[in-house]
């Protein structure tokens, strides 16, 4: 199975400006590998997350295709493509996206019910909550936690269904370096057993554990 990108572009309107839109991303054509984490770095606004949202079907490509397994995520409907994201990308995205009315565990264990008529794979949840040193708070709900805590939660709920392609927003952001530690070395685990890892990331640690590292300006890669 392959993610990749070609030539996508995405250009978004802005008023009062000479011009009536601005390329957040030019375009590019980008493979996602197996086995290994490639980074993306560079300034704020470069368009590191508009690509990576591209990639993983939430944002839709002024133009180009993003294509899983040859298959073109912008050409599914609704229900197709959340069930295919849901099946093959782990995502973990900037900002705090817990339901608040659900555990902790329960959040975590949300990607395998939403699509299936199995049992949620409980110890999964839990060994992933354990690895993200989120284990006694389980059972607490989302307003309990800390912004912090809330992303390491949402590592584990990304990588419950054992995806082939994670894609990671700004995973570590507001982290100690022990947690931020944690989480990485949880990454490249998860790499090391096959999965393809792009990590968008400003945290000069997390460079030790990539593959390859890439950096975007001006919705480039330089």
């Amino acid at each position: 199975m392959s993610l990749n990108a070609k030539s996508v572009q995405k250009d978004f309107p802005r008023a009062g400006k000479n011009s009536n839109v601005f390329t957040a991303v030019h375009p590019i054509d980008f493979n996602l590998q197996p086995g290994k984490i490639i980074e993306i770095t560079g300034r704020s606004g470069s368009g590191k997350s508009t690509l990576l949202n591209m990639l993983s079907g939430i944002l839709k490509p002024t133009s180009g295709q993003v294509l899983l397994d040859g298959t073109d995520l912008y050409t599914l409907d609704d229900n197709e493509l959340s069930r295919l994201r849901n099946k093959n990308i782990g995502l973990i995205p900037q900002g705090h996206t817990a339901l608040l009315g659900l555990s902790i565990l329960e959040n975590v264990m949300l990607p395998a019910i939403l699509y299936s008529s199995s049992p949620a794979p409980r110890d999964r949840a839990m060994e992933l909550l354990t690895q993200v040193r989120l284990e006694e708070m389980a059972n607490e709900k989302p307003n309990e936690l800390s912004g912090g805590e809330l992303r390491r939660m949402a590592v584990a709920r990304a990588l419950l269904m054992s995806s082939q392609y994670i894609l990671a927003d700004e995973p570590t952001a507001g982290l100690d370096e022990e947690n931020i530690l944690s989480v990485m070395n949880l990454l490249r685990k998860t790499a090391d057993n096959g999965s393809a890892v792009l990590l968008v990331t400003h945290e000069q640690e997390a460079a030790r554990f990539a593959d390859e590292i890439l950096t975007m300006d001006g919705g480039r890669f330089i």
